[in-house]
């Protein structure tokens, strides 16, 4: 499966989580996503969203892998 990336480390929440959640959307199930995340609260949020919708999320770092499901 394809592997996408998105580096939001310019923005502030909750616009990471927009972007992210944009792009997500346009992923088909079971391809990634790996996100840049500026360290702090997007760092928090974003990868707590994205488990929310029901995707799989790993964070190494202040980069985030998220399996759309």
């Amino acid at each position: 499966m394809a592997v996408h990336t998105l580096d939001v480390t310019a923005d502030t929440c909750p616009l990471t989580w927009v972007r992210t959640k944009l792009v997500l959307e346009r992923l088909e199930a079971g391809e990634t996503l790996l996100v840049e995340l500026p360290a702090g609260e997007a760092l928090e949020n974003v990868p707590r969203s994205a488990a929310e919708a029901g995707h799989d999320v790993a964070v190494e770092g202040t980069s985030v892998r998220i399996v759309r499901r």
